[in-house]
């Protein structure tokens, strides 16, 4: 699966020219619809090579494209259910191929350097996190990030308890329901401590399960600063649950947690006063990104936005001459997709990208420091 690392490193790779092949492809868990996949990369790749405003994908070797259509025929089956991104060029030395979490949109863009910006929405929307499945008497907290799953603490019956809880205490000696309602908040407690303890070196989200009883007491027992962690709950019986069990409830809960929060990052860009430093018109976002100025930028998913991109200063804009160059007519480059290399020079600064459906925006930012282009209009 992808990892930050791995998308870093695909970044680093560029060509001299617009060589680079990259294909995101779904993969059908029904093999029988797998016959079909190598036409559709073909499809795919020759809309791309239309698109390429400076050679139309000549600069694309056949041995690249074939070295594509070969890996679906081979590797199919190991990416079922999957969106997989194939990145070539044999000009650089570059093959790669990157299942993603899930379904995604199917493209093909060439380019410079590899279409990186699918990429980073699927690390973005599928994050790692933390599970906390409790009950009165039993606890069980995980980190999940893709197919690990480790285990932080346990509580799985009366007198078993991981190293993380070794103050916890027996319940069956204890006959007296309040006794037991006492020993239940402690058991929530000593819980909370063990989560609290690694909110401070994990930032992760956090999900928990169970009955809805025990988790309306054991959320009213969380300090703030782990309650805002909280991305939703699940039910479930930890005595019968399994660690795969957990993960597959929690990833529709970890799912519409982002959809959400990307969903209130659209409604407060466009609700902020005019003197705030925001943005959210492309070519002042543009120029907020000449002055290293982003801290974060929102683009939406599956446009592409062709433009120029100078090769001396590095300036990007959406007509040619949209640099201070002496002679930008010769140094500005048209691309594919303005977008991408939006987000590359930004995440270059020290900034984030962040993906987001249905924007009503090409671009928004948000400024490090107020710049003359701060203010949409």
């Amino acid at each position: 699966m992808i990892t930050v690392a791995g998308a870093e490193r695909l970044r680093s790779r560029r060509a001299d020219g617009p060589a680079v092949l990259s294909v995101y492809l779904g993969i059908p868990v029904d093999v029988g619809e797998h016959r079909g996949l190598p036409v559709r990369a073909r499809e795919l790749i020759k809309a791309a090579a239309r698109q390429e405003p400076r050679s139309n994908g000549r600069q694309v070797g056949a041995v690249d494209v074939e070295a594509i259509i070969n890996a679906i025929n081979q590797d199919s089956q190991e990416w079922l259910g999957h969106t997989v991104a194939i990145f070539a060029c044999s000009r650089i030395g570059l093959f790669e191929t990157v299942p993603l979490p899930r379904r995604g949109t199917d493209q093909a863009v060439i380019a410079d350097r590899p279409h990186i910006r699918p990429l980073l929405a699927a690390l973005q929307r599928n994050p790692a996190y933390r599970a906390a499945v409790v009950d009165t008497k039993h606890a069980w907290i995980l980190n999940i990030s893709d197919d690990d799953i480790e285990t932080v603490a346990e509580r799985t019956g009366t007198g078993v308890r991981s190293a993380g809880f070794g103050g916890w205490y027996g319940l069956e000696a204890y006959r007296v329901q309040q006794r037991i309602m006492e020993l239940s908040k402690q058991h929530f407690r000593d819980t909370i401590s063990i989560l609290a303890h690694h909110e401070d070196r994990s930032g992760w989200p956090l999900v928990l399960g169970g009955h809805d009883n025990e988790i309306t007491q054991f959320l009213g027992l969380l300090p703030r600063t782990v309650r805002q962690s909280v991305a939703g709950s699940f039910n479930v019986d930890l005595q019968t649950a399994t660690p795969g069990r957990v993960r597959e409830l929690a990833r529709p809960v970890i799912a519409n947690w982002i959809e959400h929060n990307e969903a209130r990052l659209v409604a407060d860009t466009l609700d902020q006063p005019p003197d705030v430093a925001v943005c959210t018109d492309l070519d002042k976002c543009l120029a907020a990104s000449r002055a290293g100025a982003i801290a974060q930028l929102i683009v939406p998913d599956d446009v592409l936005v062709p433009g120029f991109a100078c090769s001396s200063c590095g300036a990007l804009g959406s007509r040619a001459g949209d640099c201070d160059c002496e002679d930008p007519g010769e140094c500005c480059k048209p691309v594919t997709d303005l977008l991408d290399e939006l987000a590359n020079r930004t995440l270059d600064g020290g900034g984030q990208v962040i993906s987001v459906r249905d924007a009503p925006f090409t671009a928004a930012v948000r400024l490090r420091f107020p710049v003359s282009v701060a203010r949409s209009v």
